[in-house]
């Protein structure tokens, strides 16, 4: 087989592919080439695979595989406008300008399928990676994000040690699901579909043990777990309250404390009718702010600034405070929420 793929469109999904690779294991740093209706590359770390369709090209038979970091390598300072690929048996032959490589490969295998899905939601590519960045960007290592259908509508849920992140895609649901994925594999799809940088419709389906993504040019296959809709957020989202307008140096003050405190350290933020107060301390050092703003209903939570400044950082400018008997919940007008366990009480 030989094809001829524009250098600019094969270094763009090579990018796409170093982002779903991560910093995984070495093993994990080949990419595979197949063909399904035109030539096909394949990435995984190990949770995330992905397949994207790079352009068209003669039928040949199941995976080779290859080192992303010679193909990445090849690429640099390439000056012709188009590269050749050939696959031949144990070899892929690579031609640009003045320049050829040549890699021995192990004889291909059988090619990867998706597994069985069933498709259960629509939303733009866009929208999704901006509501999947917000909700991840608290997490660590270990937490699970949880995407479910409510109503007609997609929540994306992210639970942390002090903080819940949430945001909700409006009229977008074709059937009833629930699905949790790891979080360092959110991230990857995050970071893969900011290197797309195209935006379009895209189609969410689950399986057994798999969320899959579908656009014109890639789909992906996460693995997870199916789960049970988290009822209790659901009614956080929906419950009415008027919302007060935080001044901007709330956001300023959570962000300060995270400078200053190491990364376990908790910030307690305590409102009254006169203004909101933080606090927090390490050994020697004690950090306190005020915020001349009085709230409707006194408040006092414990959060790690560290989680909190990097949902915050995510959210619009202009953010509002519902503060309710056990909970206290931060928003911005574009469907972004968090959440904060109310200590008042206890």
């Amino acid at each position: 087989m030989k094809v001829l793929v524009r250098t600019a469109s094969l270094a763009h999904w090579l990018r796409f592919c170093d982002k779903i690779m991560g910093s995984s294991e070495y093993s994990f740093g080949n990419v595979f080439l197949s063909y399904k209706n035109g030539l096909v590359l394949k990435v995984t770390d190990g949770c995330v695979t992905a397949w994207m369709k790079i352009t068209n090209c003669e039928p040949f038979y199941g995976e080779v595989q290859v080192p992303l970091k010679l193909l990445k390598g090849f690429l640099v300072g390439e000056k012709a406008e188009e590269v050749e690929i050939q696959v031949l048996g144990d070899q892929i032959v690579l031609h640009g300008y003045q320049e050829t490589l040549r890699i021995r490969v192990s004889q291909p295998k059988e090619r990867e399928h998706m597994k069985p899905f069933k498709e259960v939601a629509t939303m733009k590519i866009r929208e999704f990676m901006i509501f999947l960045d917000f909700v991840t960007a608290a997490l660590e290592e270990g937490d699970m994000t949880q995407i479910e259908s409510f109503d007609d509508s997609l929540l994306l849920i992210a639970s942390s040690k002090t903080i819940v992140s949430l945001c909700k895609i409006q009229n977008s649901v074709k059937g009833d699901f629930a699905f949790s994925i790891p979080y360092m594999s959110s991230r990857h799809v995050v970071k893969a579909l900011k290197v797309y940088q195209r935006d379009g419709p895209m189609t969410l389906a689950v399986g057994d043990a798999w969320l899959s993504l579908i656009s014109e040019d890639f789909a992906m296959q996460i693995c997870g777990e199916n789960s049970t809709h988290q009822k209790e957020i659901q009614q956080i989202v929906t419950t009415q309250q008027k919302p007060e307008q935080l001044y901007s140096a709330f956001g300023k003050f959570v962000s300060k404390a995270a400078w200053l405190l190491p990364k376990d350290t908790p910030l307690r933020i305590t409102g009254s009718g006169k203004q909101i107060d933080f606090y927090g301390s390490y050994g020697t050092v004690q950090y306190k702010a005020e915020l001349q703003m009085g709230v409707s209903k006194p408040f006092q939570v414990e959060v790690s600034p560290h989680r909190l400044r990097s949902a915050l950082s995510r959210m619009s400018a202009k953010l509002f405070l519902s503060v309710f008997d056990e909970f206290v919940r931060i928003e911005d007008q574009k469907g972004r929420f968090v959440i904060v366990r109310n200590f008042r009480d206890q």
